[in-house]
């Protein structure tokens, strides 16, 4: 508790002990309204206002903790937690951060890049990451294994293709990477669904419309939301519309990060691109959509 108090004690301004008063009073059943107006001299004056993001954010650091020492204790019953990464489980300060961080180590079912494994295909993913200047066709032509399904070359290298895709899209930091990119440049789209156009007219300012993710106010943020909801338009995220092909510049971070040679291997750039296209460009966008719902009915703008 003592590291959440300085951490509340930091955002709101306040001391540890008016942070620690409240936070008994909350936990004792009473409410933000009856604190800020009856128990002034307990909390040292704490008024409504930060008495109702002391209450928010009290939630999500015991919950973040309690799930920073699940996962902890679950990679650790894996032999797999090492120095480094317990560093970072440790100093995570958000949900998402935590989470990235503990993909790769989570239950899943069956992959296409856990059967490749299985298959004996890990070998030609490493040496195909390791050497771009590797001709794939021939590379792979030495790990074909038909009692393991694996029938010819090409076989072979989607499986490398998925087991490096796969290790891409679980990569914390790369996706921190790519996070940052949407927040800064991204847009949300929309667009009205073909025929929806007299029966959901009052959603007519939306039917085709582009906004900066970074400034979307919460009222045309939840009305955008409903206008999906009920049918009416489709929403997507354009990584950054200042840019000819925003998911080209997403697939060159990936390569980046990666300091992937695409020039050299033609087959190390389509798997960028793969792992932008298929693994994350829908499972970013619905972070974000779903995490501009949340700030949205909190009154907020998402910034």
């Amino acid at each position: 508790m003592n590291a959440i108090a300085n951490q509340l004690a930091h955002e709101l301004n306040a001391s540890v002990q008016q942070v620690t008063a409240a936070t008994q009073l909350l936990d004792d059943g009473a409410t933000v309204p009856f604190i800020a107006r009856y128990r002034k001299e307990v909390t040292g004056g704490l008024d409504d206002g930060q008495l109702r993001l002391l209450e928010q954010r009290l939630g999500y650091l015991r919950e973040l903790e309690e799930r920073r020492s699940f996962i902890l204790k679950t990679i650790e019953e894996q032999d797999k937690l090492t120095a480094e990464l317990k560093a970072d489980i440790n100093s995570a300060t958000s949900k998402t951060e935590l989470e990235d961080l503990y993909l790769p180590y989570k239950p899943k079912r069956r992959t296409k890049g856990q059967i490749a494994i299985e298959a004996g295909l890990a070998p030609l993913a490493d040496q195909l990451l390791d050497n771009p200047t590797l001709d794939p066709e021939i590379t792979a032509s030495d790990f074909i294994n038909p009692e393991k399904g694996i029938e010819d070359s090409k076989a072979a290298l989607d499986g490398a293709k998925f087991i490096l895709m796969e290790r891409f899209a679980e990569d914390a930091k790369l996706l921190a990477k790519l996070r940052g990119m949407l927040q800064r440049n991204g847009h949300i789209e929309s667009k009205v669904i073909a025929g929806k156009e007299k029966d959901g007219a009052k959603y007519q300012d939306y039917f085709e419309h582009s906004e900066a993710l970074s400034r979307i106010p919460s009222h045309r943020a939840l009305a955008m939301l409903r206008a999906r909801n009920e049918g009416v338009i489709s929403l997507t995220i354009n990584p950054d519309p200042s840019l000819e092909d925003g998911n080209a510049e997403c697939a060159r971070i990936i390569a980046d990060h990666y300091k992937l040679d695409v020039l050299a291997s033609p087959w190390l750039k389509q798997v960028a691109q793969w792992t932008w296209k298929i693994k994350l460009a829908l499972h970013l966008e619905n972070e974000f959509l779903g995490k501009i719902r949340e700030v949205a009915e909190q009154g907020a703008s998402f910034c």
